[in-house]
């Protein structure tokens, strides 16, 4: 009934008569963790510290890890399972934690929160089944529609997806096929799942119509029809730690990421999106976002939580890496059980011993539901004996001939009806000679320490004594074939027992086969896409590894080109890093500095050097620390002369690396300048010598020079021409067609130009008649030419010979 079906959820806190209920319930009400919850305002029971080493401790009995889950869920569980046991204080459950390997596998369970239920919020399923016929419309028709659940619990979820499915592909001329996988971290959720059955009040979840044709009934249940169980495969599986499913349709992840941190939603949502096909679909509880994942997801349905899946750039290497277990912030001891009071491994067998003195005291052992031995009481060598080969400590295996059939069969029956089995007038053959026993095997429900070992008891019987007859009666003693014959009836009614048992054990294993068979077909979809992964990423190393070699030759052909360019200038140059160590230099600075391949790495300032220079450490420092480039000229021990700059070595993200040291000739430029000083100079006194007006411009037409001559003759100074435009003398009056054409023209094409006639007005000296003659002058290689223009007024001669 009820009271079975909830004690078999293994989720019952207490097992009791109803004359001991009302006090259980009242401790239970008063107990620490119902009173905090009524005072308004109180901190937390229970530290982060202390609820990583649950978490620890925890892990090493599981294997999982709950360092990701909310904190505040983790502390309720912890402080829920405190109250039962009606513990004040948080260090005593650990200690309890310790004594009690047992509670951890309860906490764990109280950990897994397995609320689901068929079609939960029915108009969020109505939405996803609309979207749903779009998405396997749009698919090809070999396809095969590839589902995953990952938090499945007992299956409700899953089998939800696969009826509204398979609704969908009933309306295609052409339906694919259909693969579901549900996962969780439960076995025994998983287990419940593979059944598929379920309770009579499925019915207020689930139409009528989709009972009946989706669903058996059987002893007042609902089974899932084999077609629609077939295309389910359940699995064990961690989310967050182990390889996703890929290729999928449709995740349907509904409130799980409700319960963990929002860091680990934010890596769990692209692994859904990387498991998912181009337009696939996410589907997740009402209460539940993508975050900050809207560049994976397009939203279809706002308020029931249906996502589509976006084209994205991110590629699997980018994929976020979700460590296996998380290391507690704070690894101190978790020896707790050895710095509290007096714990002891003698406690353990205390607490045995209690129990089988309660049961009175024949010989007893203590075993697990596999037969493995868990404790000895009493002398049994009379029903147990070493195995042969490598020891072992199984009760099975240990027992004496005539004792192992029904050994075996009485511990099938009491796991299955979890009640006491009794067998009478067992034999046992013991040094020779049988003996008879009666057999005992029962469940431990309590304490909580022994909960689901079992007890075998061996009684010994009194051997059968011939009765003796009264007087009053008239019964015959039982022949010797009588007495036969009854032992035989008795050992194949036993026979006929076991044999109904192994068929039972029979279709356990087949069941198990089947559930072992849906892990491998799980476990290969998982190597499958680990396969493709790497696959993937070899790809993506090769394609990596062959841009990095075009890189590496680029670079190199870069390098050499660089260095060949700074050899050819012929310009000393040093490359410094931040703290002023060579990096790199040219040839030509081998000349300044005494500079070798090994001194690559080493301060500039502790090598030889031919300059003349002391405050080249102060002006280095000083460009570094302003970033303003410094030029100066510097001389060598044998008076070279060269153009020192300093500039701040630049990336071409703007980040200052160094310093760049460039050190030029000047030496030809300096003695060239002298040479054009001295020319020029002399250049000056014969001009000053002629007495007709003289110009000397630049290749601009800006003067360079005038002489005297040309300053009386046309009333102006040096001051007012010189390095101004010809064109710009006095207001423009110089801007004549006939010099422009003189100038811009004609002299181009000619080195040489004589007596070309040019008329115009002045304001000084009225109207004038001038012959120009002009020369370009060439000033060797590498100066730029300049023109000589000489003016003569002929304007008196002119007026004399009309004369």
């Amino acid at each position: 009934g009820t009271p079975s079906s909830a004690i078999a959820t293994g989720l019952v806190d207490y097992v009791l008569s109803p004359a001991a209920m009302p006090e259980q319930l009242i401790a239970y009400t008063e107990g620490p963790y119902l009173k905090a919850a009524g005072v308004a305002v109180h901190e937390p029971a229970i530290s982060t510290e202390l609820t990583e080493k649950v978490l620890v401790l925890l892990r090493s009995r599981t294997g999982h890890d709950f360092f990701f889950y909310k904190s505040n869920t983790l502390r309720r569980r912890i402080e829920r399972r405190m109250n039962v046991h009606l513990i004040d204080e948080p260090v005593q459950y650990l200690y309890f934690l310790h004594e009690n390997p047992h509670e951890l596998d309860l906490l764990f369970k109280e950990l897994l929160i397995s609320v689901t239920s068929f079609f939960r919020d029915p108009d969020a399923w109505e939405a996803l089944g609309l979207v749903l016929k779009d998405l396997i419309q749009s698919r090809p028709d070999d396809h095969t529609v590839r589902a995953w659940v990952p938090g499945c619990a007992t299956g409700e979820e899953a089998y939800s997806l696969a009826m509204l499915l398979r609704e969908c592909l009933d309306e295609l001329q052409r339906p694919p096929s259909l693969q579901i996988f549900g996962t969780d971290l439960d076995a025994e959720a998983i287990e419940a799942a593979r059944t598929g059955r379920y309770p009579d009040g499925i019915r207020a979840d689930v139409l009528p119509r989709r009972l009946e044709k989706y669903f058996t009934q059987d002893d007042g249940t609902y089974c899932i029809r084999k077609e629609v169980r077939d295309t389910v495969i359940f699995a064990l599986q961690n989310v967050i730690r182990d390889p996703p499913f890929t290729k999928l349709d449709v995740i349907s992840c509904r409130n799980l990421l409700i319960y963990m941190k929002s860091d680990l939603q934010e890596r769990l949502l692209p692994i859904f999106h990387h498991a998912l096909k181009p337009d696939g679909l996410l589907f997740l509880g009402p209460s539940e976002t993508i975050g900050s994942s809207g560049h994976l997801f397009e939203t279809l349905d706002k308020r029931w939580k249906v996502f589509r899946r976006k084209e994205s750039i991110a590629d699997l290497h980018a994929l976020p890496k979700i460590p296996a277990h998380v290391k507690a912030s704070d690894e101190r001891t978790m020896d707790v059980a050895h710095s509290g009071p007096s714990v002891k491994e003698s406690r353990h067998e205390t607490t045995m011993e209690r129990v089988l003195l309660q049961q009175l005291a024949p010989p007893s052992v203590v075993v697990n539901e596999r037969g493995d031995i868990i404790y000895i009481h009493g002398r049994t060598g009379m029903y147990l004996e070493p195995s042969r080969g490598q020891p072992r400590n199984n009760i099975l295996e240990m027992a004496r001939e005539g004792l192992q059939l029904e050994l075996t069969a009485a511990m099938r029956q009491c796991i299955a009806s979890d009640t006491e089995v009794v067998c009478e007038r067992v034999r046992v053959k013991t040094n020779g000679e049988f003996r008879t026993i009666r057999l005992t095997v029962a469940k431990f429900h309590e304490p909580e320490t022994v909960r689901g070992l079992l007890l075998v008891t061996f009684h010994p019987m009194a051997p059968d004594v011939p009765e003796k007859p009264e007087k009053s009666t008239r019964k015959r003693k039982k022949t010797p074939d009588a007495e036969r014959t009854e032992q035989l009836q008795n050992e194949l009614q036993r026979i006929q027992e076991a044999y109904r048992a192994s068929v039972e054990e029979m279709k356990t294993l087949n069941e198990e086969l089947q559930s072992n068979n849906e892990e491998l077909q799980s476990s290969n979809e998982e190597l499958e896409t680990s396969k493709e992964e790497l696959e993937s990423l070899n790809e993506e190393l090769t394609t990596v590894n062959a841009q990095l070699q075009s890189k590496l030759s680029e670079l190199s052909q870069v390098n050499d080109d660089m260095q060949n360019l700074l050899n050819s200038t012929d310009i000393a140059t040093i490359f410094l890093d931040t703290d002023l160590n060579i990096r790199r230099y040219t040839a030509e600075a081998t000349r300044l500095v005494t500079l070798r391949p090994t001194d690559v790495g080493r301060p500039i300032f502790e090598l030889a050097s031919n300059l003349q220079y002391e405050d080249l450490a102060a002006d280095s420092h000083e460009v570094l620390r302003t970033l303003i480039r410094k030029e100066s000229i510097v001389h060598t021990v044998s008076g070279a002369s060269y153009l020192m700059r300093i500039v701040p070595y630049r990336t071409t993200e703007n980040v200052i690396d160094g310093l760049v040291l460039t050190f030029v000739d000047i030496e030809r430029l300096i003695r060239v300048t002298r040479e054009v000083e001295g020319s020029g100079e002399f250049f000056k006194h014969i001009v000053e010598t002629v007495r007709h007006p003289l110009l000397v411009l630049d290749q601009e037409l800006r003067i360079v020079f005038v002489n005297d001559v040309f300053c009386a003759t046309f009333r102006t100074n040096r001051d007012e021409t010189q390095g101004r435009v010809v064109y710009d003398l006095g207001n423009g009056q110089w801007d004549i067609p006939e010099l422009r054409k003189l100038l811009e023209d004609v002299l181009p094409e000619n080195a040489a130009l004589n007596d070309y006639e040019v008329k115009a007005d002045f304001p000084t000296i009225g109207r004038r008649k001038m012959l120009l003659n002009a020369r370009r002058m060439q000033r060797g290689m590498t100066l730029p030419a300049m023109i000589l223009l000489a003016i003569e007024d002929t304007t008196e001669d002119r007026g004399r010979t009309a004369e």
